[in-house]
């Protein structure tokens, strides 16, 4: 069983917050001198997971994270390069800093857990019970992101993992199969109330700070 924690005024601040920030414009603009080939409708998919990245931040402003897209990474990076903008937006969605830590910077296979507790909490974002990726998981293979991060859901595998060349298997990754089996804790948005019910399927996701 898996309970769900009451929705509480801080968290409905934080993502108010992260709601109404407007992206700078020069953020989008030089995220698109650096993706020629993307579209209007591609920037805008891009921006609205790194919003959904700010949002699980808001939600666990203390979780430690992993980013999981490239393409919402470059946008966030360009988003820290206005710096009076993105303090303040920091101040009032997070109660604190939030440093970009390009995801080229960390090492290959110790980002897990973060990738689980993103996963988890994008899926709570979109009020998923599928085993489908949420958005911040799927963007890079959905733009054809060159270098992009790919994800399963599920491989299909229950105590072995039948790895797909090129896609990294969230059901896998290192502390997901433990918190499916001890319950996930998900927050629904605008509830009021403490939700309990059966832990949803297995899915991918990540985020990082």
């Amino acid at each position: 069983m898996a309970t769900l924690r009451v929705w509480d005024r801080g968290t409905a601040r934080r993502l108010a917050a992260v709601q109404d920030f407007p992206f700078p414009s020069g953020a989008r603009q030089r995220f698109g001198f650096q993706h020629e080939t993307m579209n209007a409708d591609g920037i805008r998919m891009v921006e609205d997971a790194t919003r959904q990245w700010f949002r699980l931040v808001a939600r666990q402003p203390k979780a430690k994270l992993a980013m999981p897209s490239v393409a919402a990474d470059a946008m966030w990076h360009e988003v820290t390069l206005h710096s009076r903008e993105y303090d303040a937006f920091c101040a009032s969605a997070f109660g604190r800093p939030l440093h970009h830590i390009p995801a080229s910077a960390v090492e290959p296979g110790t980002n897990g857990p973060g990738l689980s507790a993103a996963y988890r909490l994008a899926r709570a974002d979109e009020l998923s019970t599928a085993p489908a990726l949420p958005l911040l998981f799927r963007v890079d293979r959905e733009l054809a992101i060159t270098g992009g991060n790919h994800y399963l859901a599920d491989c299909g595998g229950r105590s072995t993992c039948h790895e797909v060349p090129g896609a990294r298997c969230l059901r896998h990754v290192s502390g997901l199969e433990k918190a499916r089996r001890n319950g996930w804790r998900i927050e629904r948005p605008g509830s009021d109330n403490t939700f309990t019910g059966d832990a949803p399927g297995c899915g991918g996701g990540c985020g990082g700070n």
